[in-house]
């Protein structure tokens, strides 16, 4: 199946920009997105196991003492495997190494792979928001901890199977009016990082899907306000908050393109717009970024 990427809203949108860079492998059978990542985006990994002694029988990656998943290759998964690694924010720049490791009739093997953190250049969100969304009440804390625990075991128990087809669309098109990364001063107080994109919107523009999957929250939020996240395979999620309505259901399947809700202004916001989030083996990754990521896999043989 192929599909191109397209925006939705107001008509038919434009192609998301592709990744440019060339990969600059490590070896015949690794290859790096890129040897040089910006901490809060994804790098991508392929590797062509035609370059190793078959037959494997297993294959992941190792990343800050984490094991990741190797997938098969959206378009050669006869000969190619991929897998994402989220550098996560807080990441210290400098250099890094990733571990590939696989068993074959030989036995178990690695390979270390070297590659270096680089630090955004991030900026500062000086936001006014409703005080009791930065200051809450006892209730509210326990209410948001619950929230994010149950955050926390949605991602985790992620499908692995891909229920994603071809390129991922931008879930509408609209002015990006606070990007990945920036710190967030709400009232004054440093309260966190952005860790989406902001959409200009106002209340009730369309939300639409960015990839098929399956809905793993429909659901009201303390700080997210109405909030639908869907899992897309292969450890991906998407993020789309602060909506006005919801127009899914947890569990439904759901196909790229389709009508999630409406933008609103619920849950901790300084006025209305549509919060877009990418999560990748549970790290909150620059949403642009894995765009153009997986446009460059989708293209790659």
């Amino acid at each position: 199946m192929v599909a191109a990427v397209w925006l939705l809203g107001g008509g038919p949108p434009a192609p998301a920009r592709a990744a440019e860079a060339k990969f600059a492998g490590q070896s015949d059978a690794i290859l790096l997105s890129t040897p040089r990542v910006i901490n809060g985006n994804p790098l991508l990994v392929q590797i062509d196991t035609r370059q190793l002694d078959q037959p494997i029988t297993r294959m992941g990656l190792i990343f800050q003492d984490r094991e990741l998943p190797v997938f098969r290759h959206p378009t050669n998964p006869t000969h190619l495997r991929y897998g994402l690694i989220g550098i996560p924010y807080r990441r210290k720049p400098g250099p890094a190494v990733l571990t590939l490791t696989w068993t074959n009739a030989d036995g178990e093997h690695l390979k270390n792979v070297p590659f270096e953190i680089m630090a955004g250049k991030y900026r500062t969100d000086a936001l006014k928001v409703d005080p009791g969304r930065v200051n809450p009440s006892k209730k509210n804390i326990q209410r948001a901890q619950k929230e994010a625990r149950r955050l926390n075991q949605a991602y985790a128990e992620g499908t692995i199977p891909a229920l994603w087809v071809d390129y991922f669309q931008l879930p509408m098109t609209a002015e990006i009016t606070s990007p990945y990364g920036n710190r967030r001063l709400f009232n004054g107080q440093l309260k966190s990082y952005h860790n989406g994109i902001d959409f200009r919107a106002a209340v009730g523009t369309p939300v639409f899907a960015s990839n098929s999957g399956i809905v793993k929250i429909a659901d009201n939020l303390f700080y997210s306000g109405n909030v639908v996240i869907v899992d897309h395979g292969n450890l991906i999620f998407t993020i789309y908050a602060h909506l006005s309505k919801i127009k899914v259901k947890a569990g439904q399947q759901i196909e790229k393109g389709q009508l999630l809700g409406l933008t609103g202004a619920t849950g901790r916001v300084s006025g209305p717009h549509l919060h877009w989030g990418i999560k990748v083996n549970g790290t909150a990754v620059n949403p642009i970024e894995f765009v153009h990521v997986m446009d460059f896999l989708i293209k790659s043989r």
